[in-house]
């Protein structure tokens, strides 16, 4: 039941790079809304840009309210895609995030994934394996399923590949 479900944290891990701008960006901007409705009042929350260099939504995850996911989608939508892809900076930000025994974390990255860090992402997250699930989103016509797939096999969770606007919300609700 609904009751039985314990706190989740979510951490996003969001690419704002030039490679996303344009329809890749608007499709992952359309999924962090979708994500961002389905939270629950008992859930934590927290986002993380990357592109060149990344940038966070707040210091801690914050709980769920009206406002700060209000916060949360402004703070998205007012990305322009531009910079280079450092997903491996970001993914390390989020994997070592302060976290609570409270709640069980998953991080769900969202990226076309043009980059060249397979290795070393899927060995950061089988180190950190015991700190959260990873779930990752691959956006647009020419992802890189490979580090989509790979990503969430060493993370123990699953891969998502969403090609357009309207695969948004099946992807959010699978």
């Amino acid at each position: 039941t609904e009751a039985q479900i314990p706190p989740r944290e979510y951490i996003f891990v969001l690419d704002v790079s030039g490679s996303m701008s344009g329809f890749p960006l608007n499709v992952a901007k359309t999924l962090m809304r979708d994500l961002l409705t389905t939270l629950r009042p008992t859930d934590m929350f927290n986002i993380i840009l990357f592109s060149g260099d990344s940038s966070q939504l707040a210091p801690r995850s914050q709980g769920v309210t009206p406002e700060t996911i209000s916060q949360a989608q402004r703070f998205v939508d007012q990305q322009r895609g531009a910079g280079g892809t450092e997903l491996l900076p970001a993914l390390e930000r989020a994997l070592n995030l302060p976290t609570s025994a409270d709640f069980a974390r998953s991080v769900v990255v969202v990226t076309d994934g043009y980059v060249s860090v397979e290795r070393p992402a899927f060995e950061l997250i089988k180190k950190k394996r015991n700190v959260a699930s990873i779930y990752a989103f691959g956006i647009g016509s020419s992802v890189n399923r490979y580090l989509i797939e790979g990503m969430a096999h060493a993370g123990g969770g699953e891969p998502f590949v969403v090609i357009s606007e309207s695969e948004a919300p099946a992807a959010v609700e699978r």
